[in-house]
């Protein structure tokens, strides 16, 4: 049986952050008004009855302290998964051993980053290219060290798990949401692009497949952490070079971007039972501009072009 539990408050910080997400899309009287009625309709919502038994509160409240297990959700599905911990965290302790992909540091890196991005942000305000404003809500304020927890893709034969680096309150979490904004409209615009499942059944059903023919399907295992940073960046580079319909939407320029960008994409970081990771090589699950970066890389690198 699946039904969603009536949560113990109203999330109202969710509903601010999309909110203001919506607005940046909007014009000043438009978003001023929808901040408006989102206001009022948290102010006068209340929550629903519990669905839940008091006997049912407390199983779930026993499984949350048994430190045994490991409740998740599944990678794909509304499933959730109860997994022996001593096995979970070997599986992730495998996955991190991958030394071309993961390797251990000694010392958190957070301030470090965190001067960093300061430098690049006080130039672009004295140049002018961002404004008070953007340079306050891109300023890392916050110092939380990313976390990384994964999920398991209970429908690959053994149950692999798929990494996800949490990024909300870290030092560069505002920047990639931002360059998410700048460079998401560039994606799709490949004749090989599909939007989703309903698109790709609409341009299936014009093809006919002859008796000596087949459909074959092409998987990319761990498309983030495969995807290479530098050839990455060269391909969006072409693309902001070669289409300028970005502009619209901030007053940066190209070298600007890619700064920004190269300074998200290599400072990937987490940390997993108190020790701490540098991740060498691929972009990470959780950055907001992580699959936009993998989808151009996809649709525009050469070595993805088959000829087959």
């Amino acid at each position: 049986m699946n039904y969603a539990i009536v949560p113990d408050k109203i999330p109202v910080d969710d509903f601010v952050v999309a909110t203001e997400q919506a607005c940046k899309k909007l014009n000043f009287a438009e978003a001023d008004q929808l901040r408006s009625q989102v206001i009022g309709v948290l102010k006068s919502t209340k929550l629903p009855q519990r669905n839940m038994t008091k006997e049912e509160r407390v199983a779930l409240q026993k499984l949350g302290r048994d430190k045994s297990i490991t409740i998740l959700p599944a990678d794909k599905g509304k499933a959730t998964v109860v997994m022996d911990t001593d096995d979970y965290e070997a599986k992730v302790m495998t996955m991190l051993h991958d030394n071309k992909t993961y390797e251990q540091v000694q010392t958190n890196p957070t301030n470090k980053f965190k001067r960093r991005l300061i430098s690049i942000l006080t130039k672009l305000k004295q140049e002018s290219k961002i404004t008070e404003s953007q340079y306050r809500y891109l300023y890392p304020t916050a110092e939380n060290t990313p976390r990384i927890y994964c999920t398991p893709k209970i429908h690959k034969q053994g149950n692999p798990l798929r990494p996800i680096v949490d990024y909300t309150g870290s030092t560069g979490y505002n920047v990639s949401r931002s360059l998410a904004d700048i460079l998401g409209p560039l994606v799709g615009k490949s004749e090989h692009h599909v939007r989703n499942s309903k698109h790709l059944a609409e341009a299936m059903s014009t093809i006919m497949i002859q008796e000596d023919e087949q459909f074959i399907s092409h998987d990319v295992v761990s498309l983030f952490t495969n995807t290479p940073i530098d050839d990455a960046l060269k391909i969006i580079q072409k693309r902001l070079e070669s289409d300028r319909s970005w502009r619209k939407n901030t007053n940066l320029q190209i070298k600007d971007i890619m700064d920004l960008l190269e300074f998200v994409l290599t400072t990937t970081y987490f940390t997993f039972r108190g020790n701490i990771y540098q991740q060498r090589f691929g972009t990470a699950m959780g950055s907001p501009v992580s699959p936009i970066v993998a989808n151009l890389f996809m649709e525009l690198s050469p070595i993805c072009s088959w000829n087959i």
